[in-house]
């Protein structure tokens, strides 16, 4: 979604050409609308739109439990830390900004269509997953006696997030985010990502 033509074309032109499906809305309070009746597998989004912005429209998506699960690209022209925190706060699976290039764009939206579909995949083998994968994480945190802040930085990690991204979205700097994840990784008894991972099988 994005109120500018042109940008809507650049879409069109590097996600087109790759097979899907396209649909377009010139407003948030548009796209929102048409989320009632059309279903979709991912949103890429201009941050600034007139009335309701790119961070409303995500806030408002992942407040829905008929939408949280898709997967949303913020796509800006503004720069800094804090438009990306605000975007990472309202739920943005990924934040790009202005201008895109097509092979990230393009890339992009594969990764998070692949992440969808194997997420929904496993959910409809056992519809459970999510509710264990809560239990098996408070479990841990539990065991290990993490902190909130610890527990927090827990599951970033589960979501993918790096140290810079974890540092960000919690307004600490990346250097004593990588402390913090190092002592979350310690209490656990994993040595790297892989481990952590391990320890939900």
């Amino acid at each position: 979604m994005d109120d500018e033509p042109s940008a809507r074309v650049t879409a069109e032109v590097l996600l087109g050409t790759e097979g899907y499906q396209l649909r377009f809305a010139s407003s948030g309070a548009e796209a929102l609308r048409r989320l009632e009746s059309e279903p979709i597998d991912l949103v890429v989004c201009d941050v600034t739109m007139p009335g309701m912005d790119g961070f409303e429209v995500c806030r408002r998506m992942k407040g829905d439990e008929r939408w949280r699960l898709v997967p949303i690209i913020l796509v800006t022209a503004l720069d800094g830390r804090l438009d990306m925190l605000e975007g990472l706060e309202a739920g943005a699976d990924e934040f790009l900004t202005k201008p895109v290039e097509g092979p990230v764009l393009r890339a992009r939206v594969r990764v998070m269509l692949r992440f969808r579909h194997e997420y929904e995949r496993l959910r409809s083998a056992a519809p459970d997953l999510e509710t264990l994968l809560r239990q098996r994480c408070d479990q841990l945190a539990d065991d290990a006696n993490l902190s909130e802040r610890e527990r927090e930085i827990l599951n970033l990690l589960l979501l993918g997030r790096n140290h810079e991204e974890i540092g960000i979205a919690l307004g600490i700097s990346p250097r004593t985010s990588k402390f913090h994840q190092g002592n979350v990784l310690k209490k656990l008894g994993a040595d790297s990502r892989l481990d952590l991972v391990r320890l939900f099988l």
